[in-house]
């Protein structure tokens, strides 16, 4: 499975590096929406996992926008550090198919990679 993951935090890019390493799925890492957005919408992956407060002129609600505005299915899991009640809801609300909060352990990240594998 390809995936895309959309992370400015080095520490966290790293956790995921090391967790997709366990797995046969082949990784992409981007540090802004603005790269990302071209490889998303020609249909590059099969998941996305996006931090929702990325850095850059793309925030990761606005990106979500624009794949589902295209057309596109692909699930994107949501990840952002806020864990606030209505948290989830508005990345559901926003298109993301589900959401995960920050700090997650590799379990948990497992898990949501499981969920999602064709």
């Amino acid at each position: 499975m390809r995936i895309a993951y959309l992370e400015d935090n080095a520490a966290n890019v790293a956790l995921v590096q090391r967790i997709i390493s366990m797995t046969p799925h082949a990784l992409s890492i981007y540090s802004d929406g603005e790269e990302a957005c071209p490889h998303i919408l020609n249909r590059e992956f099969d998941l996305v996992f996006m931090d929702i407060e990325l850095a850059g002129k793309l925030s990761g609600v606005e990106l979500v926008r624009r794949i589902r505005e295209a057309g596109l299915q692909v699930p994107i899991i949501a990840l952002t550090a806020y864990a606030m009640v209505g948290d989830r809801e508005r990345c559901l609300a926003a298109g993301c198919t589900d959401y995960l909060s920050k700090p997650f352990g590799i379990e948990d990240f497992l898990g949501m990679l499981n969920k999602y594998s064709p």
